[in-house]
């Protein structure tokens, strides 16, 4: 016992009862002191912001399934148990995350009551269109640029700020994959804006080696679209979709003055499965991805004037293959996709009467009705363009 301050001598003491022979008994006494003490000194305690979300609950099940301690801070508490499993199940994971509820932003007055932190995860951020029809704007779909920027940029460096305040030295925080950047730079300013201005204020408060943001396009997985989002991911790795991107590209090298084009390399980038990018995240805030392993950022962003934007050279993880490549290198000892499946037949009848059903595609759908404001609009140009090609106001 006088040993467990010094890790080798403990490990001395358990070498010398191996060599003496000594009963299997003491043996295994010596064997749990240093796993004991092994998981005191590397277990961290992590605040995970969004912790309740879609991304979040990865996050936090998969930290705790490490072993570390963690916290997550969301406007909704502890999620829903048709997300977490049974409440009466043995073991559940998610009686082992302290689950708080706070609202993130400026102007809450709360006092939150969060313990010191080794690091911190932010997973919040939003990209809902305006649920209300504009008139003037693209058949009715539009987005609050402020609105943007607030809930990407603003809520992000109130998070950034409440874990630096907890004693964080490491923040990693959610935002977008370059070619997404790039495709929405103009039509989405107050989004990327904001994920700019909250990666700006994690440099200043981690610096930038302690700093990692992750760069994901399209995530799915669980049950939010997951057979299409493996479609998708097959469809966008396949030999003929490679071919032709790389042939426009070879062909548009051709010009003076080539003209990347974001929108096609964004639709033919596949999309990552959210347990990737949940171990990636977990990986980060425990220290185990660096800059050496992703290089420098990539630039080449302009503001609406025309003049170039430079982005901090934090440790950004770009796109899905970045992501996967980097998930494979640290090699984290975490549960994977088929352990992470839910206990949803084990739900007793009152939970689901007091919590509700679960929503469709674990909520993907929530905020989007939106996106159909243009269907109808589109519908009559299609139906005018097919009357016209096939001659239909043609007299005979």
């Amino acid at each position: 016992l006088f040993a467990l301050p010094c890790p080798f001598c403990l490990q001395y003491c358990f070498c010398s009862l191996v060599t003496m022979r000594t009963p299997p008994m003491l043996m295994f006494v010596g064997t749990l002191l240093i796993a004991t003490y092994n998981s005191l000194v590397n277990s961290l305690s992590i605040a995970v912001f969004g912790g309740s979300g879609f991304l979040g609950r990865r996050v936090c099940k998969e930290l705790v399934s490490s072993g570390h301690e963690v916290t997550s801070v969301s406007r909704e508490g502890r999620p829903p148990s048709y997300y977490t499993g049974s409440n009466d199940a043995e073991n559940c994971w998610a009686d082992k995350v302290n689950w708080l509820s706070y609202n993130v932003n400026p102007d809450n007055d709360q006092v939150l009551e969060l313990p010191t932190i080794d690091a911190g995860i932010s997973c919040i951020g939003n990209v809902n269109p305006d649920p209300d029809w504009d008139k003037l704007s693209f058949f009715g779909l539009s987005f609050d640029d402020e609105k943007l920027y607030y809930e990407n940029g603003i809520l992000n460096e109130c998070a950034a700020l409440l874990a630096k305040k907890n004693g964080a030295k490491r923040f990693v925080f959610m935002s977008v994959s370059y070619e997404i950047a790039k495709m929405v730079e103009g039509p989405l300013d107050g989004y990327t804006g904001g994920k700019r201005h909250a990666e700006h204020v994690i440099c200043d408060f981690f610096g930038s080696e302690n700093s990692i943001v992750l760069g994901p396009s399209l995530i799915y997985g669980g049950r939010r679209f997951p057979v299409l989002g493996r479609f998708y991911s097959k469809f966008a790795r396949s030999g003929a979709v490679k071919f032709y991107a790389n042939s426009m590209d070879a062909l548009r090298n051709l010009s003076s003055s080539p003209i990347e084009d974001w929108v096609e390399k964004s639709l033919l980038s596949p999309p990552v499965e959210v347990n990737v990018v949940a171990r990636v995240a977990c990986a980060s805030a425990l220290g185990m991805v660096t800059k050496d392993m992703v290089g420098a950022r990539r630039q080449g962003f302009c503001n609406d004037e025309g003049k170039p934007v430079f982005y901090d050279d934090v440790v950004y993880i770009d796109g899905t293959a970045e992501l996967e490549r980097v998930d494979g290198l640290v090699h984290l000892d975490l549960p994977k996709e088929d352990q992470l499946k839910h206990d949803r037949y084990n739900i007793p009848v009152s939970t689901l009467h007091t919590e509700g059903s679960e929503p469709l595609w674990e909520g993907g759908l929530i905020g989007k009705t939106p996106y159909l404001y243009p269907l109808p609009i589109i519908s009559i140009f299609a139906a005018l363009f097919y009357i016209i090609s096939t001659g239909q106001f043609v007299n005979h």
